[in-house]
């Protein structure tokens, strides 16, 4: 292949990793995923913004290797890079700090980026956040941060920077804010008598403990009381007992600084 050229390339995904890159499954090794090569000349550290750019891309950031990253120009215009997807109950996102660390499941499908990358990509340059949810009668409505920075490992990934909220979603995020991330076994967050990712079946910058828990438990909409807050909460918009049918966590560079 001559990598000269631009070339955008629909390849079957077993031919160019085998079936699975930098640790991402793509969990049909037949199926076939739009993996866009690009020359060194334009090496990318995020989603291009041409109209239609999407799909799976590979990026380059200091300090890590290069790895794929899913790219998405329908929900809220080019650009957005897609952090964490939820659609189904396939992928449990009940997982310890290890895995939450490195990322985990099928970029065509449901997956967390890992927060290793999270970092990289939001230290790279100052990221927006967007936040996309859809309920189980088709209604969809949106969260959207001015900015968006999560520290390293050693800072326990803290939710340092939060922008300014503009959307129809509510903000159930802002309470968040400078929350250090939780998993159920590393309890970071900041109520002394219970550990909330155990007790709300998720990980997330718990603090005392949550206002939205978008890494809870995949319900398929109105839960029991008894199972308080421990859905894909997002709790402004549709209240702690309700678990979305489908979100997505995207960032988008606020500029981009050649």
């Amino acid at each position: 292949m001559n990598f000269g050229w631009i070339c955008l390339l629909c390849l079957t995904i077993s031919e160019c990793f085998s079936n699975e890159i930098d640790g991402y499954h793509f969990k049909e090794a037949g199926r076939r995923s739009e993996i866009n090569f690009i020359n060194e000349a334009r090496t990318l550290a995020s989603c291009p913004l041409e109209v239609g750019a999407e799909g799976v891309y590979v990026i380059t950031l200091p300090r890590l290797n290069p790895f794929p990253v899913l790219c998405d120009a329908q929900v809220a215009g080019a650009g957005y890079l897609v952090i964490a997807s939820r659609s189904n109950s396939s992928v449990s996102f009940y997982r310890n700090w290890q895995e939450y660390k490195n990322g985990f499941g099928d970029l065509l499908d449901d997956f967390f980026i890992g927060l290793d990358k999270l970092h990289a990509i939001t230290k790279s340059q100052t990221h927006e956040l967007y936040i996309h949810l859809e309920d189980f009668d088709g209604n969809t409505r949106f969260a959207r941060y001015s900015e968006f920075y999560i520290e390293n490992e050693n800072g326990s990934y803290k939710l340092s920077t939060l922008g300014a909220y503009t959307g129809d979603a509510g903000d159930s995020l802002d309470y968040q804010k400078n929350g250090l991330f939780s998993t159920y076994d590393k309890d970071n967050d900041s109520k002394p008598d219970m550990n909330c990712a155990q007790h709300y079946l998720g990980a997330w910058w718990y603090k005392s403990c949550h206002h939205s828990n978008l890494f809870g438990m995949y319900f398929g909409g109105t839960f029991s009381s008894s199972l308080d807050n421990k859905g894909m909460v997002w709790r402004h918009w549709r209240g702690g007992l309700y678990s979305y049918k489908s979100i997505k966590m995207m960032v988008r560079p606020k500029c981009r600084c050649a």
